[in-house]
């Protein structure tokens, strides 16, 4: 038998959304869905913001 304390974690888990796209997040997910992860490390910048204004004070 499922513990209630249980039962309850896996049905709250159940219920989140994901923060990108609002689809009900699989089991495994946690706090977006794998789709939203995916397209979050392709477009993440690794240099930071390049649209400062330091940056253009030396363009």
């Amino acid at each position: 038998m499922i513990d209630p304390n249980r039962s309850y974690e896996q049905e709250s888990i159940a219920r989140a959304m994901c923060a990108g796209c609002n689809k009900q997040l699989a089991p495994d997910e946690i706090y977006a869905c794998a789709e939203c992860v995916n397209e979050w490390l392709v477009y993440r910048d690794p240099n930071g913001d390049m649209s400062n204004e330091e940056g253009k004070e030396a363009l």
